[in-house]
């Protein structure tokens, strides 16, 4: 039986197929072709199953925040930009930590390796930055947990003040 176009139905039919396959393959074309696509879903591919359904919840989620604050830019005046550094985990510590993780000379070298980069805290951005991510910090501490680190930050920086007096005095009698 022929068709509006006065071919018949089955050539119609093959004529609607090899356009919906034509439309297929470019989008599969486009999505094979795209390099960040690739590298998304290889992260979802490699991420533990029990994360998934959060981690897309919460790309979702940033993502319809992304979407209104582009519609509002103009009348808020504010907008949002992505985060080169956003973290999707977060790190969580045992309570307690095992005595032979604290021996002596292991102890000084993770001190001393923590001291040789806290230069980089005095860049004007990276500062402000710690300043937020170390206040934030704090207030999820108990307040026991808090008080520790206030005292063992005191005796730290009476410790610093001591052996830069006495690096000083020592340099004092050098000269």
């Amino acid at each position: 039986m022929p068709t509006r176009t006065g071919e018949p139905a089955s050539l119609d039919a093959l004529h609607h197929l090899r356009d919906v396959l034509d439309a297929a393959m470019r989008v599969a074309g486009d999505l094979a072709n795209d390099p960040l696509l690739s590298r998304l879903l290889e992260a979802f591919r490699l991420m533990p199953m029990e994360d998934r359904s959060i981690v897309v919840t919460a790309i979702e989620r940033e993502v319809q925040a992304r979407r209104l604050s582009r519609a509002t830019e103009a009348v808020t005046g504010q907008a949002m930009h992505p985060n080169p550094n956003a973290r999707l985990y977060v790190r969580s510590h045992e309570n307690t930590v095992p005595r032979n993780l604290l021996e002596r000379d292991e102890l000084t070298i993770a001190m001393l390796a923590a001291f040789r980069v806290t230069p980089i805290l005095e860049v004007p951005e990276i500062h402000a930055e710690w300043l937020d991510a170390t206040r934030a910090a704090l207030k999820h501490l108990e307040p026991a947990t808090r008080a520790v680190v206030s005292r063992l930050m005191r005796e730290g920086l009476a410790l610093a003040e001591a052996v830069e007096a006495a690096a000083t005095v020592g340099h004092a009698k050098a000269s």
